[in-house]
């Protein structure tokens, strides 16, 4: 039915605006992980407090993902975007004037977070509105792909500027860049031919209010949302856990140290760029656009992550390399096709409102896994049950995932 649809070419300009900003957000989110000392030693905080500007970047984002999707549906994506990336820009740029205090920080890093939250909901209605259903795997794949870019370029520009600029403030100004491109870009979008979309005619019928509730009333949408949880789980423990236990001497860790960690964790990140794109091309030319069977993959992928504990893959730096390529680009597999997924499964009004209650709320199960892998690591002095805890995520995501219907057979909630 695609192919007999017009969809203006428009829609790669804001996707490409999408992506730019889903790269400013991830570098300006994790550009301070690596200069945490240095922020501490220069705001006079101890490294406890310091870690905070990381935690509430992550909760305000958590919290800014559910109030954005209501924004999206009523206000408008583009209108979403540019709030987004102006909040970033003008924080992250004035915190070589603000950034002087804790408290300061603290909002901005408030700020960042919120706006990161807000423009992460715009996934699945860019893919429900603007592009037809055999593309929307490669664009949800291109903007998970952005995510895990804009993080590769904040952990190794953020010390590169660092140490050229001699001050934290500076460097983050300058990684505001990207922020103010994308901002560039969304506004030549909205002042651009207003095309006429093919969504747009499906769009009309029953008030927004009676789908959103008919969707919140669906088994689909809860099974969904723990779906979301469990990935959130694997995504935070492999990213904050897995560095420590590569790194810790033996018996706790399997005793490669911090550098020979960092670049283990290399292997994790570059599959996470290349994951996305691969899994959106599987599912827009292998599965004809059903999301499903990659997102159940990806789950598969992983569980490889209990590979690590055993000697026999952590001596053999080809298998422990090979395994954390498979886990990295598994959690990059699950993020885009619960994207497409829920550009598929919910009417048009409410995609932005859903997405954000998925991503919203499953965002805690990376908070569980931190908390879960934390207490393991206390009670048995080791990480080997924090990893299999990681599995075992993975392992409920994916008998979640089977229960999930295709999106064709959630026509009784679609119907508008």
């Amino acid at each position: 039915m695609d192919g007999s649809i017009q969809y203006p070419r428009l829609r790669w300009l804001v996707l490409v605006t999408v992506v730019i900003g889903y790269i400013a957000l991830s570098i300006n989110m994790i550009g301070f992980a690596p200069l945490l000392p240095e922020i501490a030693k220069d705001l006079k905080i101890d490294m406890g407090t310091a870690t905070n500007l990381m935690t509430a970047s992550a909760f305000y984002a958590s919290v800014a993902l559910i109030i954005g999707g209501f924004l999206c549906d009523r206000l408008g994506i583009m209108f979403v975007v540019i709030l987004s990336l102006m909040g970033t820009a003008l924080s992250t740029t004035l915190i070589p004037w603000l950034g002087t205090s804790y408290k300061a920080v603290l909002w901005i890093r408030t700020v960042q977070g919120a706006a990161g939250g807000v423009l992460f909901c715009v996934m699945s209605p860019i893919c429900a509105i603007w592009f037809p259903q055999r593309q929307r795997g490669l664009a949800s794949g291109l903007m998970g792909g952005a995510v895990s870019v804009g993080s590769a370029i904040g952990v190794l520009a953020a010390p590169a500027l660092f140490l050229a600029l001699k001050s934290w403030q500076q460097m983050a100004a300058w990684l505001s860049v990207f922020s103010w491109i994308g901002l560039v870009l969304a506004l030549v979008t909205v002042f651009s031919p207003k095309p006429r979309l093919p969504s747009q005619v499906e769009a009309g019928g029953a008030p927004d209010k009676t789908a959103f509730k008919r969707a919140l009333a669906s088994p689909i949408t809860w099974i969904g949302i723990f779906v979301t949880f469990f990935i959130a789980w694997c995504l935070q423990a492999t990213y904050n856990l897995t560095p420590s236990y590569l790194a810790a001497d033996k018996p706790m860790g399997v005793g490669f140290g911090p550098m020979m960690s960092g670049k283990l964790m290399m292997a994790v990140m570059i599959a996470g760029i290349i994951g996305p794109v691969i899994a959106g091309l599987l599912q827009d030319k292998v599965f004809r656009g059903n999301p499903k069977p990659v997102m159940l993959i990806g789950f598969i992928l992983c569980i490889f992550v209990y590979a690590t504990v055993f000697p026999f893959v952590y001596t053999h730096l080809f298998l422990l390399v090979v395994s954390l390529i498979l886990v990295g680009a598994g959690i990059q597999f699950v993020y885009p096709a619960i994207v497409v997924y829920v550009s598929a499964a919910y009417p048009i009004h409410t995609v932005g409102k859903m997405l954000g209650l998925w991503m919203g709320l499953g965002m805690f199960g990376g908070a569980a896994g931190l908390f879960a892998g934390g207490f393991a690591l206390a009670r048995f002095g080791n990480y080997n049950v924090s990893i299999m805890l990681i599995a075992l995520a993975a392992l409920f995501g994916f008998i979640l995932a089977l229960f999930l219907a295709k999106p064709k057979q959630l026509e009784a909630i679609s119907k508008v």
